[in-house]
């Protein structure tokens, strides 16, 4: 009987610190809901994407719950609202840059050892944007260049979901040091063509 008493009440002690360690690393979609759009005199927003997912070692931007390109479309759409005043050009966001790479600390691990193991990894973040305002014909009028990045260290003895959660939070951070910048970057640059809204 004391032997069943025991067995259950390690049970539940196991059972609730897997609830709390699971409730700890729960990955939230990165939003701009709270974000407040930049109007800006032109035409039209378009988003260029000159950089490609891509999906050998040692990226791994195929394999994060929300890559960096699509946070960078939703942030432009979010933050960039065109307004013509007088100017019929576009407002162009160009994606030169938005990777994820997982570099082994050991010479001999496998890129395949992140998701299936527990192998120390150097995770770094990559961001490089252009951010043009173009004239009716196309022509650069102004333009903006930010370039951000960032790098952790992820021991081995952590779990896949706490790698995935710490992962999910560099990019959070990122995207916010990015906005900052950009957003400062603009209002320097942009002055003349910036409206109030």
């Amino acid at each position: 009987m004391k032997f069943k008493n025991n067995s259950i009440i390690l049970f539940l002690i196991v059972f609730f610190g897997a609830c709390a360690t699971q409730e700890n690393y729960l990955i939230k979609n990165i939003n701009f809901d709270g974000y407040k759009s930049l109007n800006i005199d032109s035409s039209s927003l378009i988003i260029d994407q000159k950089y490609n997912i891509n999906i050998t070692h040692p990226f791994i931007d195929h394999l994060v719950k929300q890559n960096l390109i699509l946070l960078l479309s939703s942030w432009a759409e979010a933050r960039l609202q065109p307004l013509e005043v007088n100017n019929p050009g576009a407002l162009k966001v160009i994606i030169n840059t938005a990777s994820i790479k997982a570099l082994p600390i050991r010479q001999n691990a496998k890129i395949e050892d992140l998701f299936i193991s527990n192998a120390a990894v150097n995770i770094e973040m990559n961001l490089d944007i252009t951010i043009e305002l173009l004239n009716e014909n196309g022509n650069q009028i102004s333009y903006v260049d930010v370039k951000i990045f960032k790098s952790k260290e992820l021991a081995d003895n952590i779990s896949l979901l706490e790698k995935d959660y710490i992962i999910q939070e560099m990019s959070k951070t990122l995207i916010k040091d990015f906005d900052s910048l950009a957003i400062n970057k603009l209002k320097e640059i942009f002055y003349k063509s910036i409206l109030p809204n």
